[in-house]
């Protein structure tokens, strides 16, 4: 199942325990995109615990806004941050360096590399 939260972000899950978040390139993404993202996970997780991939390739911004509202997400126990460019290992550095939730988080270019580590951290 995906949830599409706008044009600028969908939400789905890999397999049980592990949601995909999918910033669409170019995207500005705002409080608003970050906002319906949390209650589309809400939705499809049913409120339980799990591992998040964020996949931020080729996004445009992610507003300091954003960044909160998914620091805030209380139901996620690790992030997998997933780019390929320069320009995603600077947005990632500085998801990484603002507050993010009490759980692991990491910095991945390689898709199943990133798996493997979710699957490893939720268990």
């Amino acid at each position: 199942m995906t949830y599409n939260t706008g044009a600028n972000v969908s939400v789905g899950r890999v397999s049980q325990g592990i949601s995909r978040i999918t910033l669409r390139p170019s995207a500005r993404i705002t409080e608003e995109d970050g906002q319906r993202t949390r209650e589309e996970l809400l939705a499809l997780t049913g409120g339980t615990r799990g591992g998040v991939l964020l996949e931020i390739t080729g996004v445009g911004s992610v507003s300091r806004e954003a960044i909160s509202v998914y620091s805030s997400a209380v139901t996620v126990s690790a992030f997998a941050i997933l780019g390929s460019t320069p320009v995603d290992r600077v947005i990632a550095h500085g998801l990484l360096g603002l507050p993010l939730p009490a759980c692991p988080s990491e910095y991945f270019t390689d898709e199943d590399e990133a798996l493997n580590w979710l699957h490893s951290v939720c268990g």
